[in-house]
This record gives C-alpha cells, structure tokens and sequence, in this order.
C-alpha cells in the first residue's frame, strides 16, 4: 500500500488530504470528509485505520482538512468559510481522481462531515455513492446537539463558572470557534428538497443503537435516493478520548460491501506519485511534510519554514502531541503558533510520535502508552534529522500534558533543547499508581463529614469505594509512622535538577489552577534548587488540562509567545541560558 501527503488546492485554501492506495485497485474511490472540532480531533485516527482497511480492500482513500481546520490554511474567521467547506469536497474528489487513477468518488461523512457531503451532493457535485454517519436532517439540528456538547464542558472551567466570555464572537463548542456567519449559514441549511439526488445510492449509518435520522430518510427517499440503512456499530468507541478511539472495522466492512454491490472495473496497476510539490499554508509561510525514518516504522511531521525572503533564525521549535492529539496540537494551536512564528523567521515541526496522528503503530495507545522510553527517544531522532538535513543545532521543546512530560525528559537528555516550555505536565516520571494515589487523596477528602460516613456505612457506597477509603487509611498510617509514599521520586528529581542546570536549559512550567503535580511539588519540597536559577513557573486560572477555552487558548499563545521572544532576544544579546532571568516563582501569569 502507498500512502501520499498533499497539499491541494480549493478557491483560495491550501488544503491538506492523505491518500491510501494499493497499486491493483477499484475504479472506485472513497472521500472522508471529517466531523468538526473536538470530534474530528478524537475520531482523527479511526478514520486514519477505517482509510487504509478500505484501501486494503482495493478502494482508494483520501481524507482532508476542510479549510480552516487542521494543515489546511485558513481559520474559523473566514468570510464565506461555510460555502469554502462545501466547494472543497468537489475539489478533494477531483484530486483523488487525479492521484489514484479512479473515475467514481464516493463520499463518506461523519456529523457535520455527512451534512456537507450531502449538501455538496444536492448542489450537484461529482459524488456518486454517499456514506453518511451520525448526519441530521437540517444544520440547526446539528448545531443543537454540538452546542449541548459545549454547554457541558463549560463545567469544567473557572471552578463552575461558565460567564467568562469569549474573545472572540460567535458560538465556542468544545474550544472550537463557529462564527456568526457560518452559524447563520447552519442554523438556516435544510436538506429537504434535495435536488440533484436522484439515482443516488445512500447508506445511513446508525450510531450504535442510535438510528439513523428518519427525517432525513424521508427526505432521501423523496428525492429518489435509493436508502439502505447500516449498523454503525463502534461510534462512541471512535468518539472515545484520543488515547482509547478504536477504529470502527465493523463499520469498514460494512462499507466495503456497500460499494461491492456496485459494479466497477478495476483500474490498471499504476504507481501513485512519491513526493507531493507543498505550496504554503499562508503569506510568508512555506509548509511541508516531513518524515523520519525509524527501524520499524516511519514518524510524520509538518515542517513550518519563513518564506525565502524572511530573514531566519538559528533556532527550531518542536511542538510535540498534546496526549494523543494529532501534530495540529490542541485545539490547532500548533499550527497557529507554528505560521505566527515562520512570518517572524523561526522554522519549526509539528511532530506525530509513533501510534499518534499520521505516524505509523498501533491503533490505540492507551495512557500508559503515552510514557514510554522510547517516545523521548524519537525526539532526539526528530533533531538528529533536522541537524543533518536543516543544520538545526538549537532547539525549544513546546508541549502540553504528556506532551510536557516528553519535553522535560528530551531536556533532561540532551544540550541541544536549549529551553522547554511545557504546560500542564501531569508527572515527571512515569508511575503507574501516581494516578490511583491522587485519587485515594480526593477520596478521602469527599468522605470528610459525618453524613459521608453514614452513607458509607448504609451501602451507599460502592464496594470498591470502601476498599479505597481502607487503603487511603493505611496510607495515613504509614504517613504518621513517616513513610508517606512521595509522588515524585526525589532521588530522580534532583539528578534532572542537576542536568537541566548543567546543560543551561531555559524551562518554563505553566500549571492552570487545580493541577496536582504543582501542589506535589510544593508539598515534597522537590522544587528546582535556588542555583537552577533559569527554570520558572507560572500560574494561571483555570481553563481546563488542555487549555480548551478560547480564552485560555488566547492566554496560551501569549505566554508561549512571551517565552519564544524571550529566547530569541536572548540569543541575538549573545547571553548564555545559564543566566537568564526566570527565577523559580509560583507567579500569576
């Protein structure tokens, strides 16, 4: 199977798709077209295994980001940006034509990706087949159901406080951004009448026991669709947390015979093109693809450059998985960071470790997944290449949660990150029960009162509660007795201490309120010796582990930007990192 990575264009989009194909294969192609937001954000590597399952089956795949969404230029402030997702799945069909040789495009969408494909097929556009998982009826019915996604997580941040208003107008679902205008342009979309439609092949997908939307069955039907509906059986396990999506193979197969009962020729075997020519993702801005080549399996990256006539620095930035989220990094701030920075000549990789995004490995990590030794390790392959093909020799590590986590060991390891700045690490060293302690300390701290107690001791409480609260209690013991078990291994802590001084790192922690692994810190008495004196940390208010809200996304950028001026100004006064100014504070940012 060959996999190739292009940029394409769409009106005036750069467009990024990804296309699966054997050499022998269907006259007959496959065009995912992506949910919106946190969803494509948790689906993004189902689809990725769902893309290369029908391509194993002989039917080429491309999927891509909509414009202003993932590598694809553009934001959710475009004018017209609605009508741009729709003529762009015309374009992405015309391209897998063009690359794969095929001259029948199905579609397949998922949420608000079914809406568009269907509203693109209605317009007439060169669709045949359409695929439509968890689609609705109208875009007013869509907007509803993200918009209660929103409202819930709001929950989460400034302690139950969800007045903190958005920077920006329009509606924020899940840290994503629908302006006024492809609001307007939703809330006023109904999919009945559906010219253009007749002869059409349609399979709805259920989401698991959910059906199908009969509203929109009916209308199919009117406009002379043939409807067949299909066992979306595994929706929620793809809408699973990045870390844990499965890919839906039930749901492959299900497709895989749907098109099967349409007779198409095979084409004959031909080579797909090895290298796509990039154009940029913006005015200054040159973006590329960018892979290294490992033993087993091959790790993916978008590589940010200042257009020629920038003036360039000498420094490169990593920004490294957020989790399990793809290189575009929470909520895109990758990418907005990574193009803010090419416009001011500072290059920089958008890096896929193995088993995340478009890199190679196993379907689902898991959280313990996220930890191991040789995830740090591929980062150092990630320098190696950059010094050897760019003459890159200085780097800063950017990364958030265990993103964080990889840029404080790669620090550790290696001269050559000359600063790191990392927002909301979780630990420093991997542990398995780090997570089952803090949540015994939680327990205990919701079992404080008499009426608790009661509850307990009436069976209101389940079983594994009880066996939570005894352990708890023996750990108390052992704290009275002095073996109070540390959260962060002391002796481990104060050798990284002593590397990240000795290699002159500039290290910025960013902890939002509430996140434990600062009060640890704090409580253990393991915060950097006065004489690291470069590493600082800041505080700041609650936006959620991943920063979600718009507003906390803004205060993000501001800080990462903060940090990056600093470094630069740094390197071009000619002073060592060993001096700068960051002191270890607990400060508000």
């Amino acid at each position: 199977m060959s996999t190739i990575h292009r940029w394409f264009r769409s009106g005036a989009y750069s467009l990024l798709g990804h296309i699966d194909a054997l050499e022998a294969r269907q006259n007959l192609g496959v065009l995912i077209v992506p949910p919106f937001g946190w969803e494509d954000v948790c689906s993004y590597r189902p689809l990725r295994f769902l893309a290369k399952t029908l391509a194993a089956n002989g039917i080429p795949v491309m999927r891509f980001d909509l414009p202003g969404t993932g590598d694809s230029s553009g934001n959710a402030l475009d004018s017209g940006l609605f009508e741009a997702w729709v003529e762009s799945i015309d374009d992405a069909a015309a391209e897998l034509r063009a690359v794969a040789g095929v001259e029948q495009v199905a579609g397949f969408g998922i949420r608000l990706g079914a809406l568009l494909a269907l509203t693109a097929a209605a317009r007439g556009s060169s669709l045949q087949d359409l695929i439509l998982w968890g689609a609705t009826a109208t875009g007013r019915a869509m907007l509803r159901e993200l918009r209660a996604f929103g409202n819930l997580e709001r929950l989460e941040y400034g302690n139950g406080d969800s007045t903190a208003s958005a920077p920006l107008p329009g509606v924020e679902i899940g840290g994503f951004l629908i302006s006024p205008e492809t609001q307007h342009a939703l809330e006023h979309l109904a999919l009945s009448p559906l010219p253009g439609m007749p002869s059409r092949r349609v399979l709805l997908l259920s989401r698991d026991d959910l059906p199908a939307d009969a509203k929109l069955a009916r209308a199919l039907q009117s406009a002379g669709c043939g409807v067949e509906d299909g066992n979306g059986r595994g929706y929620a396990a793809v809408m699973a947390l990045p870390h844990e999506g499965i890919p839906p193979f039930a749901v492959a197969r299900t497709i895989v015979d749907f098109l099967n009962r349409r007779s198409v020729p095979a084409v004959r075997a031909t080579n797909l093109p090895k290298r796509a020519v990039i154009e940029g993702a913006g005015s200054g801005v040159n973006e590329t693809v960018y892979t290294v080549d490992q033993s087993s399996d091959r790790l993916f990256g978008v590589l940010t450059e200042p257009a020629p006539a920038v003036p360039t620095a000498e420094w490169c930035i990593l920004f490294l998985n957020a989790g399990a989220v793809r290189h575009s990094g929470p909520n895109r701030m990758w990418v907005e960071a990574a193009r803010r920075w090419a416009s001011r000549g500072v290059t920089s990789l958008r890096l896929d470790l193995t088993g995340i995004g478009e890199s190679d490995g196993q379907e689902t990590l898991g959280t313990e997944g996220l930890y191991q030794d040789h995830l740090v390790e591929q980062i150092q392959l990630a320098m190696d290449s950059l010094r050897s093909r760019l003459g890159v020799r200085r780097f800063v590590a950017v990364g958030l949660c265990s993103g964080a986590f990889w840029a404080f060991q790669a620090a550790v390891r290696s001269a050559e990150i000359r600063a790191a700045i990392m927002l909301n690490p979780r630990l420093f060293f991997w542990d398995p029960e780090v997570d089952r302690r803090r949540l015994l300390r939680r327990t205990v701290k919701g079992l404080s009162k008499w009426g608790d107690w009661c509850r307990l001791f009436r069976g209101d409480v389940p079983l594994e509660s009880i066996r939570q609260v005894a352990r708890i209690a023996l750990e108390r013991m052992q704290e009275a007795a002095g073996n109070r078990p540390l959260q962060i291994p002391r002796e481990r802590m104060a050798e990284a201490w002593a590397a990240i001084q000795r290699n002159g790192t500039r290290m910025t922690l960013v902890f939002t309120e509430g996140e434990p692994l600062l009060r640890e810190m704090e409580d253990e008495g393991q915060l950097p010796p006065e004489t690291c004196s470069q590493v600082q940390c800041l505080r700041v208010p609650n936006g959620g582990h991943t920063f979600r809200p718009l507003w906390a996304q803004k205060l993000a950028h501001e800080l990462i930007d903060r940090e990056l001026g600093a470094i630069l100004q740094k390197s071009q006064t000619g002073g060592s990192h060993g001096d700068s100014e960051p002191q270890w504070a607990t400060s508000e940012a």
